[in-house]
């Protein structure tokens, strides 16, 4: 069989797996890009059709792609009265699941340090930066498995945020230390200068972006491509706050949010010409984002080649980051009047994903010095919290879904009112608890 042909066949395999494991997701709740990480295992390591050379000269530009499409598609979706409603509760659980996240990896990789698994070159602030790059959940995993749960709106809602919240940190932190270890602004001073300058552009660069979106929009309404025209857009945007030294990743989020929400900003500011995004915009985003997620899925398994010791490393990395995010949760929610069973499918609700994949890539490509091992790691890593994630949340879901149901258990177990008062079939006699 031919190259050509080859090709061919593997680009229609990803596809239908991608679409086999959405149906099996369904069933079981088992994550669909856990079937694509294997095709990519199957095709790369095992059966040595894919050139891992090949795949490290893509990466870059696969990687800035990848995170302008899910940047996009998070920064599009958060609404901004919702965000408003369970804001308090998912930024607490946010930033305390991040600050854990990220000091645990670092001490991690300190030890790790010590054990000759990475450079003896790497700093703790090297350490930080792996923390930042798998700090945070997936959104483009834990969004669709709350959809398709049934789970309670205010709970589901909380944990989507949450996701979000955490991807946008792991981008910006992650740029921010990548701009302090290649600058040498290891003081105090000149870090905070670092993020200023990083975080200013970003911000008030994609606001600009986005709000010339609202008044311009009225020009392309309707026409028959103007998915490609903002997606060009957003990538021109994207060069120009990179070029400025600016934080890309904020400045694509922050246009996104104000495209995502463009009717209340437009009345907000008295903006003529506001329009939402169209269902037929909409619906070829959904596509697009459909065909990276399995691509890059798929690369993740493709990328998974030894040395064993770095594959070990991440796994190991994967279990930490769930052991350190059950102290993260149980503080967050704190006074919350949540149960054990919801606060323990909330700890399992910690996969990590395309975020932490592509920055993966962004060290090297950046030129930070002997981190050309990380995507092994951080893939790694990836595959592990999916593969705990797939064996906890069916569990805890149910569980939650017969506390609900079952005026007995949810007395022993304390479920809160967010749960008894969803609109789930309940016939808890108890008296509900202050919401969150």
């Amino acid at each position: 069989m031919g190259p050509v042909e080859l090709f061919l066949l593997t680009i229609a395999a990803i596809f239908v797996v991608g679409v086999i494991g959405e149906v099996i997701f369904e069933k079981t709740n088992v994550p669909d890009v856990i079937w694509l990480i294997l095709v990519g295992v199957i095709v790369g390591p095992v059966l040595g059709w894919v050139d891992k050379q090949i795949l490290n000269e893509v990466a870059p530009f696969f990687g800035a792609l990848t995170l302008v499409i899910v940047l996009f598609d998070g920064g599009s979706r958060l609404n901004l009265s919702e965000l408003i409603k369970v804001a308090p509760r998912s930024l607490s659980l946010a930033l305390a699941g991040f600050l854990f996240s990220i000091v645990a990896v670092a001490c991690f990789a300190e030890v790790a340090r010590l054990f000759g698994l990475i450079p003896p070159s790497w700093t703790f602030l090297h350490g930080l930066m792996l923390g930042a790059i798998v700090g945070g959940a997936s959104s483009v995993v834990i969004m669709p498995a709350m959809q398709k749960a049934g789970l309670p709106p205010a709970l589901a809602n909380i944990v989507n945020l949450e996701s979000a919240l955490t991807d946008v940190l792991c981008v910006v932190v992650t740029g921010a230390l990548i701009e302090i270890l290649l600058s040498g602004a290891l003081e105090f001073q000149m870090a905070a200068t670092t993020l200023g300058k990083s975080f200013g552009l970003g911000l008030a660069l994609g606001a600009i972006a986005g709000l010339m979106w609202l008044v311009l929009h009225k020009l392309w309404k309707g026409a028959p491509h103007e998915y490609p025209l903002t997606l060009g857009g957003l990538m021109v945007l994207y060069v120009v706050i990179d070029k400025s030294g600016g934080s890309a990743a904020l400045g694509i989020l922050t246009a996104a949010v104000i495209i995502g929400n463009a009717v209340p900003l437009s009345r907000s500011l008295k903006l003529e010409g506001g329009e939402p995004l169209n269902p037929q915009l909409q619906h070829f985003h959904g596509v697009i984002t459909f065909m990276v997620k399995s691509f890059f899925f798929t690369f993740i398994g493709l990328m998974l080649y030894p040395p064993w010791s770095l594959i070990l490393f991440g796994g190991l990395l994967g279990i930490g980051l769930l052991l350190s995010r059950i102290p993260a949760v149980w503080l967050a929610t704190a006074k919350s009047g949540m149960g054990r069973t919801e606060r323990s499918l909330i700890t399992v609700m910690m996969p990590r994903g395309m975020a932490a994949g592509v920055l993966a890539i962004l060290p090297f490509q950046k030129g930070v010095s002997d981190s050309e091992f990380l995507p092994v790691v951080v893939f790694s890593c990836v595959v592990t919290t999916l593969l705990l994630f797939a064996g906890g949340f069916p569990v805890y879901k149910n569980r939650l879904v017969e506390l609900v149901r079952s005026p007995a258990l949810s007395a022993d177990d304390n479920v809160a009112s967010v749960v008894a008062g969803s609109g789930t079939d309940s016939d808890d006699p108890t008296p509900p608890q202050e919401p969150l």
